[in-house]
């Protein structure tokens, strides 16, 4: 064992003095190694540049504004969205804004690549979107062009989201306001329908105690015209018809007329008695006359005288009665005079007194008509019932709303734009990374590393060797072999990590680690590519590009692996570049739990396997020194 150890150190050193000896027998190639030791430092800092903080430069990147918004009157306020949003975003400077007046002018600059993307605002954008009577009623368009940048298309896509999230936010703080605004005078509303209901509570229970009087007195009232509508019909069914008063009418005047001829009768009697009063007194004095001649005849004159003196006698009782009847008659006339002034009075008042009650009975025919049927009184009686239950009802139904509305509103905390946003996602990063490009370090560090390990393998013919070092074992020609190409590396180490640290200014605690995470992944890089030149001769540079290309698609550099197919997950955990990536993100952010001696761990393992390997398998190529030379002439 012993003597291995010597041979491989011996057989080591010696093949190392013999590449060492290549450069002085060929001074130029230093000229290459230099070159090839700067690459991975030039690759690094032109692309790392070239990412390392673009959301910096936003502003630079043209983007188009078409803005047709009309605006809107709501509620007693002006808005216009498209308007407040356009100043907001050219006040902002998040891109390189340029307003168009045409929708058609905007499209056309983003399909010939003048703009980035395009943010188009129809004329109903307020109109739409400030009631939000619908979920996305307000619409905007954001017009990008896949084909011109797809880098471009995922920013506007972006864009969208945050501009979305943006004017949701601005209109619920609006909405928010209002609200507010509202909820205040809501208040004071509600006091005020505090006391109106109050008011009405107490005009409700007037009412009801109004409508049940109201209801007795419907029920009296309705009895009562009951009584007299049947009053009314007796009296019109016992109505003197109008014949009748015609007939009384007329009978009034017969009795007039008659009354007139009474009195021309009793003036005649008058005449015929003072005749007749003269007639008796003749009479009187005739018998008078006779008594007196015939009392003095003989035989008779006696009787004769007596009989005259009767006759006188009657004759003057009969003048007496004259008188009296004379005097009794002229009483008659005078009286019938005064009959006969009644009788026109009496003929005047019963023609009035019949076309009295004759306008007295259509009177009470018309009323008679118009008074109501029972039918129609026991429905005013029973609408009376109903309005003191629906007064009853109303009072009932106002306490119960007075009952049910609270006392005062719970006053809303908090203020707009607290209320429109009130939640909000803070974000803990357990490995913070300063920027867009320190987050590419370890992904591109480890490209440039590879590619260095490659060109630096490319200066020697790695497999190579004296013929004098023929007897070494493998293990010393592979160690040997790598000695001035691992110098290389080293210098690219170097280069790359003074780049990182004063170039770049990238800022970590652990810049020992970071050059010992860069030295042996450079080392790691360039066994590997010697054991596929060794494994598969000259079809394993064409093997190291298309490793390069599985690293950068499985070792999640750019993308965690999970995003990528099953294939590369599959082979993510076998590839060294996975290791490097994940050792300097270690180094550089303190992530995966700064697990670095891990990924330092596998790192070197795959440096084991292809030392192995090409120690095992490795085909060696035995030349005199005059052909012993580099690869590369220079």
């Amino acid at each position: 064992m012993l003597k291995y150890l010597k041979s491989l150190s011996h057989g080591t050193v010696a093949i190392a003095r013999a590449e060492l000896a290549l450069l002085r027998r060929y001074p130029r190639v230093w000229l290459a190694i230099l070159a090839v030791g700067v690459v991975p430092a030039l690759y690094s800092l032109i692309y790392l540049t070239s990412v390392w903080d673009p959301s910096g430069h936003t502003s630079e990147l043209p983007v188009g504004i078409v803005n047709h918004d009309l605006g809107l009157h709501y509620r007693g306020h002006d808005a216009n969205i498209g308007t407040h949003l356009t100043d907001i975003l050219m006040e902002r400077k998040a891109f390189g804004f340029r307003t168009y007046e045409s929708l058609e002018d905007a499209r056309e600059a983003v399909r010939r690549g003048d703009l980035a993307f395009a943010l188009l605002i129809p004329p109903n954008f307020s109109a739409n979107a400030v009631p939000g009577t619908a979920r996305g009623a307000g619409q905007m368009v954001i017009y990008t062009s896949e084909g011109n940048n797809y880098s471009s298309a995922n920013l506007a896509r972006r864009f969208a989201s945050e501009l979305d999230h943006q004017v949701n936010e601005m209109l619920n703080e609006q909405r928010w306001s209002m609200v507010l605004d509202t909820a205040s005078a809501s208040e004071d509303r509600l006091s005020q329908l505090r006391r109106a209901l109050a008011q009405l509570r107490e005009g409700a229970d007037t009412l009801a105690k109004g409508s049940h009087q109201y209801r007795d007195a419907a029920h009296q009232v309705g009895e009562g015209f009951k009584e007299v509508n049947g009053g009314i019909r007796t009296i019109e069914s016992h109505w003197p018809a109008s014949n009748d008063l015609r007939a009384l009418k007329s009978g009034a005047q017969q009795l007039s007329a008659g009354q007139r001829e009474l009195g021309s009768g009793l003036a005649q009697i008058g005449n015929g008695l003072e005749q007749l009063e003269g007639g008796a007194g003749q009479l009187l004095g005739g018998a008078r006359k006779m008594q007196s001649e015939t009392e003095s005849l003989w035989l008779v004159g006696d009787r004769i005288a007596a009989g005259a003196g009767q006759l006188a006698d009657g004759a003057d009782k009969l003048q007496q009665g004259l008188k009296q009847a004379r005097a009794a008659n002229k009483q008659a006339v005078a009286g019938n005079r005064q009959l006969i002034n009644g009788q026109v009075q009496l003929e005047t008042g019963v023609g009035q007194l019949t076309d009295g009650v004759q306008q007295l009975g259509d009177g009470v025919h018309k009323l008679a008509s118009k008074l109501p049927q029972d039918k129609q009184l026991d429905e005013f009686t029973a609408g009376g019932a109903k309005l003191a239950d629906g007064a009853d009802k109303l009072l009932t139904g106002v306490k119960t709303i007075e009952a049910a509305i609270p006392s005062s509103l719970a006053k809303l905390e908090g203020n707009a734009s607290g209320l429109a946003e009130s939640v909000a996602l803070r974000v803990e990063v357990a490995a913070p990374v300063a920027n867009n490009g320190t987050a590419f370090i370890p992904n591109m560090v480890s490209v440039a590393l590879w590619i260095g390990a490659v060109m630096a393998g490319y200066l020697f013919n790695m497999s190579l060797v004296l013929r004098v070092h023929g007897h070494v074992p493998r293990l010393a020609k592979t160690l040997g072999k790598m000695t001035v190409p691992v110098m290389v590396v080293a210098l690219q180490v170097l280069l790359v990590e003074i780049t990182l640290l004063f170039v770049l200014s990238v800022q970590t605690p652990r810049v020992a680690a970071l050059g010992l995470t860069m030295v042996l992944a450079s080392v790691v890089f360039l066994a590997v590519l010697s054991a596929m030149v060794h494994v598969f001769g000259e079809f394993g540079r064409i093997l190291t590009v298309l490793l390069l290309t599985l690293q950068l698609s499985a070792g999640g550099g750019v993308l965690p692996v999970e995003l990528s197919a099953g294939f590369f997950r599959a082979v993510h955990a076998w590839l060294p570049f996975s290791w490097v990536v994940q050792a300097f993100r270690t180094v550089l952010f303190g992530a995966y739990d700064n697990r670095w001696g891990q990924a330092c761990g596998m790192v070197a393992l795959a440096g084991v396997v292809a030392i192995t390997l090409i120690s095992l398998f490795g085909r060696w190529v035995h030349v005199e020194p005059d052909l012993y030379q580099p690869a590369v002439k220079v």
